[in-house]
């Protein structure tokens, strides 16, 4: 990710925060997994059909986010390899057009980190449903 860079590089913040969105989305992509490996221990005990609809939409949710995820990751990628061939030079009109895309995947990745923790908790909250006892009037 941060390679060959000298640390006094003008972009070094850049690359930095690049950086750590890219560890941000690996983090995602790992949760994303254990929530879909949570889902298949249950699938086999969910015999209501209403239920067993919501089960297939997280499951479509969680491949989604996965595509998601890797796209994001590939451009994230690209971004820090563009600065790290900025760092060398001082081209004023390449360096504003960089900084208007770092602008735009920190706006990305915080719709990404807001989406992500909607479905999580969604998606625990129906968890918690299926397993629920049933409430006696």
């Amino acid at each position: 990710m941060v390679k060959n860079l000298k640390i006094g590089s003008k972009w070094t913040q850049y690359i930095f925060e690049t950086s750590s969105w890219i560890r941000l989305i690996d983090f995602l992509h790992q949760e994303n997994a254990f929530l879909k490996t949570r889902l298949s221990e249950v699938m086999d005990d969910i015999t209501n059909n209403q239920n067993l609809a919501l089960a297939e939409h997280f499951q479509n949710q969680f491949l989604v986010k996965d595509d998601v995820y890797d796209h994001m990751k590939n451009d994230l990628q690209r971004h820090v390899d563009k600065w790290n061939q900025q760092a060398s030079s001082d081209e004023s009109n390449a360096v504003q057009l960089l900084k208007k895309i770092h602008a735009r995947l920190k706006e990305q990745i915080d719709y990404i980190e807001r989406e992500h923790a909607v479905l999580r908790k969604d998606y625990n909250t129906y968890l918690i449903s299926l397993f629920a006892a049933p409430v006696i009037n």
